[in-house]
């Protein structure tokens, strides 16, 4: 059913121009109510609004004509995530089904909204699944990215690596499992085991709900973990099947772990972007992030298998049916986490099943979503000196060596020696913004962070042939260091800068086709309408709307808290809203810091009736 409702979704929205009232599609989320999201546009019920992970509504009432018109209709306060947000801030896609809203905090808060009033929102429940915000796991990193929807169920992954399960209608916890293993203890003496490596485990990304299955990615590799996609059964919270991004010895992959220390043991890998769904396929298809330590080839050569690719797992077993790795030995934290999108349309005059994907690394990439046959790539972003292409044929860097332990690609930074200008820098590209897709112009949207900086590589010394955490057990693994020579930026040199870019690319093309440049890094990702709009917000506090075709900005509204989560539209009674969440505190920009900091709110938009 996924191809058919990917194929024919241009011909259903190019027939919505004209505003509709849309009904609600009330009760159970269910697997077919999750296939043909897109023919209920009143509802946003799976956190990429589709299992395409598209983010396109076929709501149009906002449209170019009236969004200048656009008011705040209510904001509800949220409170309880202030503590959450002082450590990462809210990233999170809120889900409303039949005027029910739900959202979650970084923290473990839960909340029911009911907004079918349409000029309110009352808070039905709270649930508080009591994370421990004192534990010290070297680094916290406390993110909520939203909840899931199945049946009359709403589930959330939590930062110490449980799930839990909580009725709709009532708030109360019907199950809450540890699915992720927070112990620590290292003793080298002792021996090892696998339960001694894996400290710090637990979750960020969305959970995806499918085939009566919670999928949940292990999200903090950085902590010297691997990464593993797990299922969980929506019912029970029993575990089906777990399939690790890190392939252990025996296994397909583990070749491509080279030293003589069992790196492969603290390789990363993790998953803290949702992924997508194809229903006809029956894959799912996440992206992977960095090999562990990030900036230090050395100490783990080889290609790194499956750090820094798509993976499409079988949904019933979790086997991996193919993936496709970006960067083999990859070296400057360009890991590929951002969204995995899906769509359809003709590719050299062939009509594909394609994933599209904005690489960290500066090049968006199509791939054939049933056999992850590379298609194409092309920059996106305006400097990247790190490769000197990709190669047509195989979609590897052009300077890729099948044969060599340590990939020397354009920039090479070697170990202690003075810092080299990378482009774009490591905190560069799309993360966890969502990208947007619109399948009637097939145009897809990028909002995130466009940067050179300084890179850096210091000699990490491993415990011993055994492996391990040098920074122990439940300590982020984040090797630095070299001198920062790197200059500023001049006309005729990108140097060092730091701001934010929305870029919109022709897939049919992979063409850039239009590209803006805001003051800080987006981090809230975009949401595109039937009305010709792309909403977004900004860490300077401003909701705003731009022409999807132009980019020109038509709408700005400032809620006086720094977004960091990406919008969502909906409809009560044929009136169409935006939805979005703003909230002080994070790590942001220092221009910014310190007069954002503001409890959590809901803020809701609509036209004036």
């Amino acid at each position: 059913m996924a191809r058919k409702t990917f194929k024919t979704a241009k011909l259903i929205a190019a027939g919505l121009l004209v505003s509709v009232s849309w009904p609600a599609m009330a009760a159970n989320v269910t697997q077919e109510r999750l296939e043909n999201a897109d023919n209920d546009p009143a509802n946003w019920i799976t956190w990429g609004q589709n299992y395409g992970a598209q983010r396109y509504s076929r709501l149009d009432q906002i449209n170019r004509d009236n969004v200048a018109n656009l008011v705040p209709v209510f904001a509800v306060s949220l409170s309880d995530a202030i503590s959450a947000e002082a450590s990462g801030g809210m990233e999170v896609t809120p889900l409303v089904d039949d005027g029910q809203l739900f959202v979650n905090s970084g923290f473990g808060n839960m909340w029911s909204i009911d907004v079918s009033a349409g000029n309110r929102g009352m808070i039905t429940w709270t649930v508080d699944t009591l994370v421990d915000t004192t534990a010290e796991l070297g680094f916290v990193w406390n993110r909520g990215r939203g909840p899931a929807l199945w049946g009359n169920n709403v589930y959330q992954n939590l930062t110490d690596g449980r799930v839990v399960a909580v009725d709709q209608e009532t708030g109360e916890i019907l199950w809450d499992v540890q699915i992720a293993r927070t112990t620590s203890g290292f003793n080298i003496e002792g021996g090892i085991n696998e339960a001694d490596l894996v400290a710090g485990e637990g979750f960020t990304a969305t959970p995806l709900a499918a085939e009566g299955k919670i999928l949940v990615g292990q999200s903090k590799g950085d902590w010297a973990t691997r990464g593993w996609l797990a299922a969980i059964n929506a019912d029970t919270g029993e575990e089906e099947w777990r399939t690790y991004t890190v392939p252990a010895p025996g296994e397909p992959g583990h070749e491509t772990w080279l030293d003589d220390h069992n790196a492969w043991r603290t390789g990363g890998a993790s998953l803290w972007t949702t992924g997508s769904y194809d229903p006809d396929t029956r894959l799912t298809i996440w992206g992977t992030a960095n090999p562990v330590p990030m900036f230090n080839p050395e100490f783990r050569p080889g290609d790194n298998l499956y750090t820094n690719s798509a993976v499409a797992f079988d949904i019933d077993t979790g086997a991996i049916s193919w993936y496709f790795q970006y960067s083999p030995n990859e070296q400057f934290d360009y890991d590929e986490n951002g969204v995995h999108f899906l769509y359809n349309a003709t590719i050299d005059g062939q009509d594909r099943s394609i994933v599209g994907h904005f690489g960290r690394n500066g090049f968006f990439y199509q791939l054939d979503r049933v056999t992850g046959e590379f298609l194409n790539a092309g920059q996106f972003v305006p400097d990247l000196n790190w490769t000197a292409g990709i190669d047509p044929k195989t979609g590897k860097p052009v300077e890729y060596d099948p044969n060599a332990a340590i990939q020397e690609y354009a920039v090479r930074q070697l170990p202690d020696v003075d810092r080299q200008l990378l482009c774009p820098g490591a905190g560069g590209g799309p993360r966890w913004q969502p990208t947007a897709y619109n399948p009637v112009t097939q145009i897809a949207y990028q909002a995130s962070h466009d940067t050179c900086g300084a890179l850096g590589n210091t000699v990490v010394e491993p415990l011993g042939p055994l492996g391990g955490n040098p920074n122990g057990p439940g300590n982020i693994f984040l090797p630095q260091g070299g001198e920062n020579n790197v200059p500023a930026r001049t006309a005729d040199n990108p140097g060092t800068y730091n701001e934010g870019v929305i870029t919109a690319v022709n897939v049919t093309t992979n063409e850039v086709v239009a590209r803006i440049v805001t003051p800080f890094e987006n981090r809230a990702g975009v949401t595109d309408t039937a009305g010709g709009l792309l909403f977004t917000g900004h860490q300077d506090g401003r909701f705003v709307a731009y022409n999807d075709t132009t980019l020109e900005l038509l709408y700005t509204f400032y809620v006086g808290a720094r977004i960091q989560s990406p919008p969502i539209t909906y409809a009560v009674d044929g009136r169409q809203y935006v939805a979005i969440i703003a909230a002080g505190g994070g790590n942001g920009p220092n221009a910014i810091r310190g007069i954002m900091e503001t409890d959590a709110q809901l803020w809701v938009f609509a036209l004036p009736l």
